[in-house]
């Protein structure tokens, strides 16, 4: 177990700054990278390192060499410390994610011919808040940000501030309230890190206790297409922020390989090209370096790729003779998307949730197959079919085309007189083939649009009917908006209809009976779309229909304001995804990883025994590197050590778990073994020695600490203390 440390806010340790990039300290390390934003896709790895000379002997019968070794590490990293240099390295993913620069907004290939509009663009680049980063850099997978002090605003004991740069943060009304990554360390006058902590505090002990504690969160997706990425953190012992040198944030993003797919064929209707450019801009606050790709044959087995397109013509593909545009666009788009997932990938949304697309002919099979709640609904194929339904249709109804979209072509009938002349127009301005949707109109002043991403709704309103005898709320057809809309409270039903219909991500239309309907009730569908679009509320006072608006200055900016959350939230669910799909495992450092206990019991626990150059003289538990290579397909790998009181403790601990050959998805560094608790749930899982005392060469259980583990029902693994991992792996893998 960890050493437990003494807080301390003065700092007589050296340490480095942010510039201080400890991996290049040790040569070999170059290409042993562990760690990197698409590690855990499992492409191949490169070979691991050869062991240490000495990997099963103590440190005590370290060779000399080895000692000598490691000054020379050490005084390295300290070396980097003062010129603020970095290698790059290669990660397992096959990007450069160990070079010095931070994701950065990709550039589309000069073949992809769709160019978004500078007006569009324009405002696309004038998105988002202030950064706060004086500088970022990229280690090892790790993004590390050098924060401006000067940013921060107090309130009471904490400080606050935004952070566009990296988005994926703790949300609550979910398991999300610990999703963030980010570490704090501040940066004392001897330049040394020290950690903040705990992690995933409340915000109301954040700011009226402090202490250290500190939150990176966002608001709650069911409060609307407006959330950010803040920080919220205190100080030890509540000190002065300006008694510091600096804030440094650390990352690892625990990403998939992520990418984009273009569509290259159709027409030109300024719709992928602004959501790529859009997604252009997300990728590197998620901590990614997108793939790009527009041929199926290009693709990445294991990486997950973000893709958006439309109809009206901006997708088109080869038709055979006979065949009707609107009706095989669903299906073509489903096929072509469709063979990125053949080929190994992973697409988001999912391409056969496409053929829903502008296609209620297959919604109403959809939803009559899962007993989605619906209006009665009649499809005929001709009109003499329908003519022959007159004991079947119930009055009034609406008829639709079902490869339409906003409302378009929309009518309806009171009786049956009415229905026979409707049915008779509809069937003689279509295409041979075309399906007529008859469906029982719900008498309602308005109804609900929901856009929703991974089953959780971001966006709603009112569609608010003309009069009560509309055909529809659609502003097309006069009909206006209300956006004071109940996201929260409709969210479980928006849930459990995404489970039902396996439609993911979709915009979908509700309707009640009651004229103040209690939205927790499952209402009647009308329909849903895989791409709906999305409008942006109007403005506090706008006292104008809606179409007016679309044609203010106003419109344009919160246009794409709007759209650039969706591309965030679309991101954000990929990696909520790429997380959820295997268990987390915490894997304490000292004597799990390091046979540490013997330089603790050397220096008798004095200072000495955490200083870099005793560190980096450790030995690895022989077959603990290989045992996380076994792991890292079960799990998720996350290596969890209490060492506040190391020299450098981020710094040096990564450089050695780098230098032998570890493989791991994130390295967290805390103050305490307490600390440590901040970062785990009861799905997760910790391996830990749980020992301590090691400088008397008696140690000790720490049953303290596996006791309030056990109170929090967090479970764990207890290492057993000088043995191997062969004595757990069998509990790990069973």
């Amino acid at each position: 177990m960890d050493e437990e440390e003494d807080e301390d806010e003065g700092g007589d340790d050296d340490g480095g700054p942010m510039d201080a990039i400890a991996e290049a300290a040790v040569g070999q390390s170059q290409s042993q990278s562990g760690s990197s934003q698409g590690a855990a896709a499992r492409p191949p790895a490169p070979p691991a390192p050869p062991p240490p000379a000495a990997s099963g002997a103590s440190s005590s019968d370290a060779s000399a060499s080895q000692r000598g070794s490691a000054s020379s590490q050490a005084e390295a990293i300290r070396e980097l410390r003062r010129k603020g240099l970095s290698q790059s390295g290669q990660s397992r993913s096959g990007h450069s994610a160990d070079s010095s620069q931070c994701p950065q907004r990709p550039e589309h290939p000069q073949n992809w011919w769709r160019k978004a509009p500078d007006d569009y663009m324009r405002h696309i680049n004038a998105y988002g808040a202030e950064s706060p980063v004086r500088k970022c850099q990229r280690r090892h997978g790790a993004l590390i940000f050098d924060l401006k002090l000067d940013s921060a605003k107090k309130k009471g004991k904490a400080y606050s501030l935004n952070l566009p740069d990296y988005i994926v943060a703790d949300e609550s009304e979910s398991w999300r309230e610990k999703r963030s990554t980010v570490q704090l360390f501040i940066v004392k006058s001897d330049q040394s890190w020290q950690p903040l902590g705990p992690p995933h505090s409340r915000h109301d002990i954040i700011v009226n206790q402090g202490g250290g504690a500190y939150s990176h969160w966002r608001e709650p997706m069911t409060s609307g297409p407006s959330g950010k990425s803040h920080l919220l953190f205190s100080m030890p012992k509540n000190a002065q922020l300006s008694k510091y040198k600096g804030l440094v944030a650390v990352v690892y993003p625990m990403a998939p390989p992520m990418g984009w797919v273009e569509y290259l064929g159709g027409q030109k209707k300024k719709h992928q090209e602004i959501f790529r450019e859009l997604f252009f801009r997300t990728f590197p606050t998620v901590g990614v370096d997108p793939h790009l790709v527009d041929k199926p044959e290009d693709a990445r087995s294991g990486t997950y790729y973000l893709w958006r397109i439309g109809g009206n013509h901006e997708f088109e593909q080869p038709l055979k003779e006979g065949e009707n545009y609107e009706r095989r666009l669903p299906y073509q788009i489903a096929e072509f998307f469709g063979e990125f997932e053949r080929r190994g990938a992973t697409l988001y949304p999912p391409p056969a949730s496409y053929v829903y697309y502008q296609n209620k002919v297959d919604l109403a099979k959809l939803f009559k197959e899962k007993k989605v709640k619906t209006p009665e609904t009649w499809i005929f194929n001709n009109v003499q079919e329908a003519l022959q339904a007159k004991d079947v249709v119930k009055f009034p109804v609406v008829v639709k085309d079902p490869y339409g979209f906003s409302s378009h072509g929309i009518q309806q009938a009171k009786n049956w007189d009415e229905f026979t002349s409707v049915i008779r127009i509809f069937f003689e301005g279509v295409q041979s083939g075309i399906e007529a949707i008859v469906q029982q109109k719900v008498v309602a002043l308005k109804e609900a649009r929901i856009s929703y991403i991974d089953g959780r709704p971001f966006h709603g309103y009112w569609r608010i009917r003309k009069s009560i005898s509309s055909a529809s709320a659609a502003s097309n057809l006069g009909g206006f908006q209300s956006f004071d809309f109940p996201l929260k409270e409709i969210a479980p039903a928006v849930e459990r209809f995404a489970n039902a219909t396996g439609v993911p991500v979709g915009g979908v239309d509700w309707i009640w009976e009651e004229e103040n309907p209690d939205v927790r009730i499952d209402a009647y569908t009308l329909e849903v779309s895989p791409t709906s679009d999305l409008n942006p509320p109007s403005p506090t006072g706008w006292t104008q229909s809606y179409a007016e608006f679309k044609h203010t200055d106003k419109y344009r900016p919160a246009y794409l304001a709007v759209r650039r959350q969706w591309t965030d939230l679309m991101a954000l669910a990929v990696i909520d995804r790429y997380r959820r799909a295997r268990r987390h495992l915490f894997v304490d450092i000292d004597n799990v990883l390091s046979l540490s206990a013997d330089r603790v019991l050397r220096w008798k626990g004095k200072a000495n025994a955490y200083l870099a150059s005793e560190v980096m003289r450790d030995l690895p538990v022989p077959d603990a590197a290989d045992a996380l290579k076994k792991l890292r397909s079960k799990y998720l790998i996350r290596l969890l050590t209490a060492r506040g009181q190391y020299e450098d403790a981020f710094n040096v601990t990564q450089t050695w778990l780098h230098k032998n050959g570890f493989e791991f998805d994130e390295l967290i560094v805390v103050r305490n073994a307490e600390d440590k608790v901040a970062h785990m749930t009861p799905e997760t899982l910790l391996v830990d020695d749980f020992t301590v005392k090691h400088e008397t060469g008696s140690p000790k259980d720490n049953t303290k600490f596996m006791d309030t583990l056990r109170a929090a029902n967090l479970p764990f693994v207890k290492f057993p203390f000088g043995g191997k991992w062969a004595d757990v792996m069998p509990k790990l893998l069973a």
